[in-house]
């Protein structure tokens, strides 16, 4: 037989909520909402164990001493700064180089200076023979002249008479500059000619008489008796 009072659904669901409210014990007004407990998340897991802090170094109760130098080899004939030598033997000293790595460093110091003064030495002599080429080509003292110019050119200096003339021309290698040989050759060469006379511009002396040339300026001596 068919049932003559329906059930209502909704009032199945009220009857159910009821009954659990009525067995769940009553929540305080202010308690926080329950959150879902994860077991770890990526940021609040436990950080390891840490390393331990590095040790600081042992400082040592005394320093090692400074090195005492013996001299140091030279190449014979060859001199050094003393005051540039002092510089360099201070600093091996702060680094406490043994003497045979600082005796490295002062033959590799001597062997640039040795380059840099034979690099200039050659230079010097390489413009010596140039200028001196250049004179022996030249048209107008050179070749066939070159004897009679270098003549005219000593002469000159002979009667300039400067002490030490010839010796700065030699010391600064200017004797083979073909500008100052032309200049000496033609001053050479006005001296052999009577061109050139130290004071020409000076008044003429007056004209000695017979007397004054036989017994000069005085005249003739009077006989004491």
């Amino acid at each position: 037989m068919p049932n003559e009072n329906p059930v209502d659904p909704a009032a199945v669901e009220a009857a159910n909520l009821s009954s659990a409210s009525a067995q769940a014990p009553p929540r305080p007004a202010d308690a926080p909402s329950p959150v879902p407990v994860v077991d770890q998340t990526a940021l609040g897991a436990s950080p390891g164990p840490r390393d331990p802090k590095p040790a600081a170094p042992q400082e040592t109760s005394e320093a090692a001493p400074a090195p005492v130098y013996t001299d140091f080899k030279l190449p014979q004939g060859t001199s050094v700064d003393q005051a540039a030598l002092k510089a360099a033997t201070d600093l091996f000293k702060e680094a406490r180089l043994p003497q045979e790595q600082a005796q490295k460093f002062i033959d590799l110091a001597v062997s640039r200076e040795q380059a840099a003064a034979q690099k200039g030495v050659q230079a010097f002599t390489d413009l010596q023979n140039q200028w001196v080429s250049e004179i022996k080509a030249d048209p107008d003292i050179g070749g066939d002249k070159l004897d009679a110019s270098l003549a005219s050119a000593a002469r000159a200096i002979d009667r300039l008479a400067v002490p030490g003339l010839r010796e700065a021309l030699n010391l600064t290698g200017a004797g083979n500059h073909p500008a100052i040989v032309k200049a000496f050759v033609r001053l050479g060469q006005m001296v052999s000619e009577d061109r050139f006379a130290p004071g020409r511009d000076a008044p003429p002396e007056p004209r000695r008489t017979a007397a004054e040339t036989i017994y000069g300026a005085n005249g003739p001596r009077q006989s004491e008796d």
